[in-house]
C-alpha cells in the first residue's frame, strides 16, 4: 500500500476563517491595458471562502506610513473568493467586456471598491500602468478602510522594468513595502519595454509552461520578467499575444502531487488543516467509497461511507475530535490514501 501524507497550514476560526496572506502567496501573470483592461493571477495557498484580495492601479509612494498617493483617483477592485474556496494552483482572472467600461467584469466576484484613500474606477493607462494586490492587514476578510491599513502581496507593471521611486504620474509607482524586485521568485514584476520611467507596453503576458515539479518552481518561472511577452499592437492584431492568452489554463499542474495511483493529490483538496473541526474535502471527480480517521494509537475515531460521492464534502467533527494530530484516510476502489489530520 502506498500511503501519501501532505502537512497543510493552519487556518482557524469559529467557522471557515478567511486566508490571511503573505506576499508572494500570489502573482499577476496577465496585465492587460488595452480595453478591456484585463488580468490574471494564481494562487499559490488554498483560499478560503470569504476573503478578500484587493487589486488597484493606484501608485504607492515612498512612505511606510502612508503607502498609496494620497489622494487616488484611480480606483480598486475586491475580489471576494466564493463559496468553496480556492486550491493552490487555482487561477482567477479578471475580464471585462470586449468594448466596454472596466466596470463591467464578466467574474461577479470583483466588485468595486472605493474609500477615503482610493476613489473612483480602475482603468490601466495604455501608457504603462501597475496592478497592485494587497490586503487589509488586520482583516483577511476585509474592511471599509483597506487602504489605510494595506499588506502588499504582489506587483505587476507595465510602465518600466524598475519601479521609479518616486511617482511624476499616475502611471507610474514606487515598490510597495515590503516587495521586492530583484531575485527570483520576486514580488514586484516590472515587464515594461526598459528601465526608463513610462518605458512602456500596453499587453504582458507569461509565456512559459503552466506545469511544474512544485510550486516554487511555479514561483519562480511566472515572476520572471525573462518569461514574459510583451506588446505594443493593438487588440487583437498581435496573433502571439492572443494564443498565448487563449492558453491560459484553470490551473497549474504541480506533477509532484499525482504521485498516488489515484491521483488524490490531483483531485482532491482538504482544508483547512490544522482546523478547529469543520473541514472541507474538494472533490474534483474521485469516487470516495470510505473515510476513515484514527489516532496516533491507531484506534478508529470516525468513519463514514462516501458510497462512490464525487462531489465536495463537508465535515463537522468538532463533536469527535480533540486537539492533536489524527490520519485520514480516503479510499477509492481498491487504492487507498492516507492524510495527516491536525485539530486545534
Amino acid at each position: 500500500m502506498k500511503q501519501l501524507y501532505i502537512i497543510l497550514f493552519l487556518i482557524s476560526s469559529l467557522g471557515f476563517a478567511q486566508t490571511s496572506l503573505n506576499a508572494g502567496d500570489i502573482s499577476i501573470f496577465w496585465n492587460q491595458t488595452d480595453i478591456p483592461d484585463d488580468f490574471a493571477f494564481v494562487t499559490y495557498v488554498d483560499l478560503e471562502s470569504g476573503t478578500i484580495i484587493y487589486f488597484t492601479d493606484c501608485g504607492t509612494s515612498a512612505s511606510a506610513s502612508a503607502p498609496f498617493n494620497n489622494p487616488c483617483t484611480e480606483g480598486a477592485y475586491a475580489y471576494t473568493v466564493p463559496v468553496g474556496g480556492h486550491s493552490a494552483g487555482d487561477i482567477i482572472k479578471f475580464e471585462g467586456v470586449p468594448g466596454e467600461p472596466v466596470t463591467n467584469p464578466t467574474n461577479l466576484n470583483f466588485s468595486t471598491y472605493n474609500d477615503t484613500i482610493i476613489t473612483g474606477n480602475l482603468g490601466t493607462s495604455t501608457g504603462g500602468d501597475q496592478i497592485i494586490v494587497f490586503q487589509d492587514a488586520s482583516n483577511p476578510g476585509g474592511s471599509a478602510m483597506a487602504a489605510s491599513n494595506p499588506k502588499f502581496l504582489f506587483v505587476s507593471n507595465t510602465a518600466s522594468t524598475l519601479f521609479t521611486g518616486t511617482p511624476t504620474d499616475s502611471n507610474e509607482t514606487n515598490l510597495p513595502p515590503g516587495l521586492s524586485d530583484v531575485g527570483l521568485p520576486r514580488t514586484a514584476l516590472g515587464v515594461g519595454a526598459g528601465p526608463a520611467a513610462d518605458e512602456e507596453v500596453d499587453n504582458s503576458v507569461y509565456n512559459g509552461t503552466y506545469t511544474f515539479d512544485s510550486f516554487l518552481d511555479a514561483k519562480i518561472a511566472l515572476t520572471n520578467p525573462a518569461n514574459y511577452y510583451a506588446t505594443n499592437t493593438n487588440l487583437p492584431g498581435d496573433a502571439v499575444y492572443n494564443a498565448l492568452v487563449s492558453a491560459i489554463p484553470p490551473a497549474l499542474t504541480i506533477t509532484t502531487l499525482s504521485v498516488n495511483p489515484v491521483g488524490f493529490d490531483k483531485s482532491l483538496r482538504i482544508f483547512p488543516n490544522p482546523s478547529n473541526g469543520h473541514i472541507t474535502i474538494k472533490n474534483s471527480g474521485v469516487a470516495l467509497n470510505e473515510l476513515l480517521i484514527t489516532d496516533l494509537n491507531g484506534r478508529v475515531i470516525f468513519n463514514k461511507n462516501l458510497n462512490g460521492n464525487v462531489t465536495d464534502q463537508q465535515l463537522d467533527l468538532r463533536s469527535v475530535l480533540h486537539s492533536g494530530l489524527y490520519f485520514m484516510t480516503l479510499t477509492s476502489g481498491s487504492e487507498i490514501t492516507v492524510k495527516k489530520l491536525f485539530i486545534k
